[in-house]
């Protein structure tokens, strides 16, 4: 498919496009009436910049809201990282990075007011252009698809906030200044009965309709929306009485996904492929944030001492400890508990190959462009270490997302274009996993469908994967698939959420372990002891509401 043709390409065009203007004066030609007579630039501007806000800074370089410093992921190299306003005690609600909070109630506003004055549509005069057909198949969706967006920023702001007003209608000042938060549970439900009435009305795929337009909402995005909701409402921290209907609810919108993915053209790829130039066609893709070419993100992670570099989020050896041997499945912390002699061998060979996808080691050749392709050190004094500013903190660097065909010297750039993944069909046998073995008590039992093990096996039986099987029952299965989890998912935003829904924040979260590698190539671990609170598994709400609206409670502790 031409990129051309694709006006959604991951959400980047998006930003590119102008907002529709609703500032009625006499000097704005662009009135309400205008607004909707017109198809590109007035009524799909307006649904546009409800997509818009699903991008919004997530994964810039330096942006709190890429998560991975504030877990036991890792460690943001540049102490002005954003990020690390979540370890160091920097976070208030004076200072709450409230981009969850601004950007969903914006989208959810701009959705309410499209869906209230859809019937003002009337595009009546342009019935013998060439594109009316199109337009009115597209208003069609237009729809369904700002409902499935209004119902993902609330599983935002639930994820996030826990109890949140659930507004469906358009607000005055004087009422959005005056409502309260709606229980969390009645905001999932909320969620679940929306993609249960909007789901069949989506495309699987956007392929067949008008103007290919990826990247828009599909009927398997809404139910992935719906299945990752009940996974979260089914865990400790929504759920501490640990309902097993809840987890049977998940269970049952999980095997779902599974059991329909083959006829929605969903297949479990190479781990490689998940990023990287072309991951938006990949199949294991449900639905991601692209943008175009750009190199942006390489040069926050490239390590110092490549032209542009800034190390940005790098690997901990709490991380690296998690990733199994090939031949056992003995973790690479098991094995190597003490110091290790980098010169008597290589103590990562036939680790996971997810490790060696996700992570840069000293030894390693990275990036992978001809004309910047180097030997890494990170041993000190090292050409991309300590004492160097700015060198990583953590003994590793970032390989996952980074695209090291990128060329970031000053002159001949290369660029690429990225994939952030929001949704795919692996975490949904993880998700599956978790919610059967805790409906049923057991990860052997098959009552929907597959196993729990069954399940995770799937992942680790991929080609370019091929792990040993999960085996485990009971508190060593819940040991061993909280460290896959984390070993799959690395790296997209998901370990911060994880952790926080398990309440298990002060076991992962309280400190750290990175690599100290001597000039002689001896590796020895340190401990780097971060804030943790309880109060911290929800956000503080922006205490710029709660001035303007009393009626906010403060979440506990805050």
């Amino acid at each position: 498919m031409k990129l051309d043709k694709i006006c959604l390409f991951i959400l980047a065009g998006l930003l590119s496009v102008s907002c529709a203007d609703l500032n009625y004066t006499e000097e704005n030609t662009r009135d309400e009436d205008w607004t909707y007579e017109y198809y590109g630039e007035g009524i799909k501007n307006m649904v546009f910049d409800v997509y818009a806000q699903v991008y919004t800074q997530e994964f810039e370089s330096n942006s709190a809201y890429f998560l991975a410093g504030a877990t036991d992921e890792a460690m943001y190299a540049l102490e002005t990282g954003a990020v690390n306003n979540y370890v160091n005690g920097g976070w208030s609600p004076a200072n709450p990075n409230p981009t969850i909070w601004n950007k969903s109630y914006t989208a959810i506003a701009e959705a309410n007011m499209y869906l209230e004055k859809i019937h003002k549509t009337d595009l009546s005069e342009w019935e013998h252009n060439a594109n009316y057909q199109n337009w009115i198949a597209q208003m069609e969706l237009f729809p369904y698809e700002l409902r499935f967006l209004r119902a993902y920023f609330y599983f935002e702001l639930f994820r996030a906030y826990g109890d949140v007003p659930l507004v469906t209608t358009t607000l005055t000042n004087a009422q959005a200044n005056s409502v309260t938060r709606t229980p969390a549970a009645d905001v999932v439900k909320f969620i679940v009965d929306e993609v249960d009435e909007i789901a069949s009305h989506l495309p699987v795929s956007y392929s067949t309709e008008v103007g290919a337009e990826y990247g828009r909402a599909t009927k398997v995005a809404a139910y992935a929306l719906k299945a990752r909701t009940l996974l979260y409402a089914a865990s400790p921290l929504h759920n501490p009485s640990n309902d097993k209907a809840k987890w049977e609810a998940a269970a049952q919108a999980c095997a779902f996904i599974i059991d329909h993915a083959s006829e929605w053209g969903l297949k479990l790829s190479k781990y490689a492929d998940l990023w990287g130039e072309n991951a938006f066609w990949n199949q294991e893709l449900i639905w991601g944030i692209g943008r175009n070419a750009s190199n942006a993100f390489e040069m926050a992670h490239y390590p110092i001492g490549v032209e542009n570099g800034s190390s940005g989020n790098c690997p901990t050896q709490s991380l690296v400890d998690q990733y199994e041997y090939q031949a056992d499945g003995v973790t690479f912390g098991e094995r190597n508990s003490g110091s290790i002699d980098l010169n008597a061998g290589d103590p990562y060979e036939g680790l996971d190959p997810r490790f060696a996808l996700t992570v840069v080691k000293n030894g390693d050749e990275w990036p992978t462009n001809g004309s910047q392709k180097k030997v890494i050190e990170t041993f000190e004094g090292g050409f991309n270490a300590s004492p160097k500013y700015g060198a990583t903190p953590t003994g590793y660097y970032l390989k996952k997302y980074v695209d090291g065909s990128c060329v970031t010297t000053a002159d001949n750039q290369v660029t690429r274009r990225h994939t952030w993944i929001v949704f795919r069909l692996g975490e949904f046998y993880l998700d599956y996993a978790e919610a059967v073995y805790n409906a049923t008590g057991s990860a052997n039992d098959k009552t929907y469908g597959l196993s729990a093990n069954e399940a995770v096996n799937m992942l680790r039986n991929r080609a370019d994967i091929m792990m040993p099987e999960f085996t485990e029952d009971g508190e060593a299965w819940v040991e061993r698939y909280e460290r896959e989890r984390l070993v799959e998912l690395a790296f997209e935003n998901h370990r911060f959420w994880d952790v926080r829904r398990w309440k298990k924040g002060a076991e992962y979260f309280s400190e750290v372990a990175v690599a100290d590698i001597s000039a002689e190539r001896q590796l020895t671990r340190s401990v780097e002891k971060r804030t943790w609170d309880e109060k911290f598994n929800f956000f503080p709400i922006p205490e710029t509401e709660i001035k303007k609206n009393p009626a906010l409670d403060q979440n506990p502790g805050w």
